[in-house]
């Protein structure tokens, strides 16, 4: 499974970036015939200060080292880290398309 777990820039409604942590991960979804990443992003209230909330249903821009990608909040888990699904393509490395039989 491919991922990114480090340092991100996330942008929030074309507010300023700040660097928060985040555990990306993403896999090859056969069903539906597409690639699908999904995670955690770490202290973003905190770093956005205390008038910004954010919400489900917002969109995030992820931007790694290796690349940059969106994300929608899906919600917030116990401990007050926001749970994201990834709409566009990750923002690390995926895995590469395999030809012939598996």
């Amino acid at each position: 499974m491919a991922g990114y777990r480090g340092p991100a820039h996330v942008t929030v409604a074309h507010q300023h970036p700040v660097i928060v942590g985040v555990e990306l991960s993403g896999n090859f979804e056969p069903i539906s015939g597409r690639y699908v990443w999904r995670g955690r992003v770490r202290g973003l209230k905190h770093a956005l200060g205390s008038p910004n909330e954010v919400e489900s249903g917002s969109d995030l821009v992820i931007t790694t080292p290796a690349a940059s990608g969106v994300a929608r909040v899906s919600g917030v888990d116990l401990w007050g880290n926001h749970m994201v699904d990834g709409v566009t393509r990750p923002p690390f490395p995926a895995m590469k398309d395999v030809d012939g039989p598996l």
